[in-house]
């Protein structure tokens, strides 16, 4: 089993010498959107905790200083998320990274300003052409359906996803322990149909070892670590509790 430091969290939690623990970056799009002072203030302005909802609420839309910078920041080891702004940003970010670059392609951002929804068909080049890459990962939205995923595994041929993103509120994007339910039903939806084929990365809401026993015993392959990464001192004890 691995474990997966979520993006953005993983352009700074780095474990060296754990091959069990692997930071995903990111995530990067085609081009510049914000540097470090601009997601500063956006984390600042919209992060909030909602105690009605149970989770964390922002509205970030993916800053980032672009692709190019964040090859830099990537080890070869480390997964790159990335995410599309525009139809054709897939195949430019697909001739700009390496074909031994681990990825997770980012199919949900709930917060971008802009509202036209993407084509997935060009995803598809990640994984049809020969490449090294060890991941290649699919990460959903919580409102992904059945026929969404059918579309993503037997028509783009994703084999890893990642359950999940942000659930899409009024006022931006909930994250944390409201995303358990939508997990676990998106984990028994491709249990349930492709039954073992399928490797999952469970996440959401994860800060203790009864969260991550659950994921496990719904299904999940591995586990994704972003709400116990605003207390990243405890992540070595919880890995190590699991183990």
């Amino acid at each position: 089993m691995k474990y997966f430091i979520a993006a953005p969290f993983g352009n700074y939690i780095k474990f060296k010498n754990q091959a069990n623990i692997i930071p995903v970056t990111g995530t990067w799009t085609l081009e510049y959107r914000s540097g470090f002072v601009g997601r500063l203030i956006r984390i600042l302005k919209t992060m909030r905790y909602d105690r009605n909802r149970n989770g964390w609420k922002n509205k970030l839309g993916l800053p980032n200083e672009g692709i190019k910078v964040g090859l830099k920041k990537t080890r070869s080891s480390e997964i790159m998320s990335i995410a599309a702004i525009e139809d054709s940003d897939f195949k430019k970010l697909f001739k700009t990274i390496p074909h031994n670059q681990s990825l997770e392609i980012n199919f949900s951002c709930p917060n971008l300003d802009e509202h036209s929804p993407l084509s997935w068909n060009d995803t598809s080049i990640f994984i049809e052409n020969p490449s090294n890459r060890n991941y290649c990962i699919a990460k959903i939205s919580p409102l992904t359906t059945i026929e969404q995923l059918t579309f993503l595994i037997d028509e783009l041929g994703f084999r890893q996803i990642h359950c999940c993103n942000t659930l899409p509120i009024n006022d931006g994007g909930l994250s944390g322990k409201s995303l358990i339910p939508y997990v676990n039903n998106l984990i028994k939806l491709i249990r349930g149909k492709w039954g073992k084929d399928i490797e999952i990365i469970a996440g959401g809401g994860v800060t203790s070892q009864k969260d991550i026993a659950n994921y496990l015993a719904s299904g999940a392959n591995h586990i994704s670590l972003g709400t116990i990464c605003f207390r990243p001192w405890k992540i070595k004890s919880l890995i190590k509790m699991s183990s």
